[in-house]
């Protein structure tokens, strides 16, 4: 009986795990199904289920948003969901529902299915809940910021661990169940680890306090993604200084090092500047002192991840943009410099055109042999109007800064489209 006891707990937690990383439109559905069920309304009806909304919502949302954050004028945010039933909760009357104990045996099995799946939907809000809270208190100076062109320097390195044990600290009270849990709630016993936080917030994004749409996964740097930002910044400002006449020449690597620490007050040894600087793309001291070229520092390309499958569907936004794919480690032997870049490429959907050069339907040659023969990375700016015109923008620095095009483009982008 015991052993059976836990081969259900188990089976039970390998249903949530899956439940957690549903997408918001699948987890939508999978909501709308449950409440559109006869037996659900009937005890909705006769009070035996109470159905609470911590928040209204169904405000209009791109895919992937659940909420937004909202700062007043005190410092104090709240968080308004997309829709309303990404906040649900509900609570059980154990009075009335006890009275259905001499019901058939189909019946009670159908009425424990059904407490089950509403479980299963109490806890993964309650989840994302205490989840978003966390983040804006974890990174309460991102949000209290007004500066939109360094919001970003503002956020804190944070790690998975670090915010399970806040949210575990702060809103668990003694009784054990957490953030003041109703009465006889479905969902009672709910508990928070780093492996529920990365599942529930796989893909999913929220529209912050300056209303910029970013992934969850964002809030979560490691000192080094802080370090690349912070160099982002300074190597911005370089450019302006020298055209200024304030400074004769590019920053080296122990220049940025002091500028850092002096600045910023972050400690980051040379090795690890170097570090940072190529794998943003940004040219050392010594190939920077004759001028600028590509990729040009106004261009915000995002971080760079491998270029498989299943990166490009956790990490490619279904949106408009311009992207790059390079070698991870090994370069291109150009006319004017060695290189890693080997395409520039434009699309309305990135995550869907990526897909397809990784896909056997895949029309450029050159980027399947390079795929097959090396490891290669890939990184994406999004550019909501206008991408394909930024797209020429940058194979034409391209070929200014390294004597020839992209090793797989084989045409001038057009211009036309986006």
């Amino acid at each position: 009986m015991v052993k059976k006891e836990q081969q259900n707990k188990l089976v039970g937690r390998i249903i949530l795990a899956n439940f957690l990383e549903y997408s918001l439109s699948k987890f939508l559905k999978y909501v709308q199904t449950v409440e559109n069920q006869p037996l659900y309304k009937k005890l909705i009806h006769e009070g035996v289920i109470i159905r609470r909304p911590s928040s209204m919502g169904n405000f209009q949302s791109a895919d992937g948003v659940i909420a937004v954050v909202k700062k007043d004028a005190c410092l104090n945010f709240s968080i308004q969901y997309a829709r309303e039933e990404f906040s649900v909760e509900y609570s059980v009357n154990s009075e009335k529902l006890s009275k259905m104990a001499k019901l058939p045996d189909e019946k009670k099995g159908n009425i424990s299915s059904l407490m089950h799946k509403l479980m299963r939907i109490s806890t993964r809000n309650r989840t994302m809940h205490e989840l978003l809270k966390g983040i804006i208190e974890c990174q309460r100076d991102y949000f209290e910021s007004d500066n939109k062109n360094e919001v970003d320097l503002k956020l804190k390195p944070l790690q998975l661990k670090t915010l399970t044990e806040y949210i575990s600290d702060k809103y668990t009270p003694a009784t054990g169940c957490a953030t003041g849990c109703r009465e006889n709630s479905l969902g009672c016993g709910f508990v928070i680890d780093a492996s529920r936080i990365s599942r529930v917030s796989r893909g999913v994004s929220l529209v912050n306090h300056e209303g910029k749409t970013v992934l969850l996964k964002e809030f979560f740097p490691t000192k080094r993604d802080i370090v690349k930002r912070h160099i982002k910044v300074i190597i911005r400002k370089e450019r302006g200084e020298i055209f200024n006449g304030r400074i004769k020449e590019p920053y080296t690597d122990g220049e940025l090092q002091r500028r850092l620490k002096d600045e910023y007050d972050l400690s980051v040894s040379r090795r690890e500047i170097g570090y940072c600087r190529n794998a943003m793309g940004i040219l050392p001291h010594s190939k920077r002192i004759n001028g600028y070229g590509y990729p040009p520092l106004s261009v915000n390309f995002s971080a760079i991840y491998p270029f498989t499958i299943p990166a490009v569907k956790n990490n490619a936004p279904v949106k408009p943009g311009v992207y790059e794919l390079r070698l991870d480690g090994n370069q291109i032997d150009y006319p004017k410099v060695y290189y890693r870049t080997f395409y520039i490429g434009s699309a309305k959907n990135l995550k869907k055109r990526l897909l397809d050069h990784l896909g056997s339907n895949g029309k450029n040659g050159g980027i399947k042999e390079y795929v097959k023969e090396e490891k290669c990375v890939f990184r994406y700016v999004q550019i909501s109007e206008g991408w394909s015109r930024e797209e020429k923008n940058l194979y034409n620095l391209f070929i200014a800064t390294f004597g020839d095009s992209p090793a797989c483009n084989h045409v001038s982008p057009k211009t036309s489209g986006g």
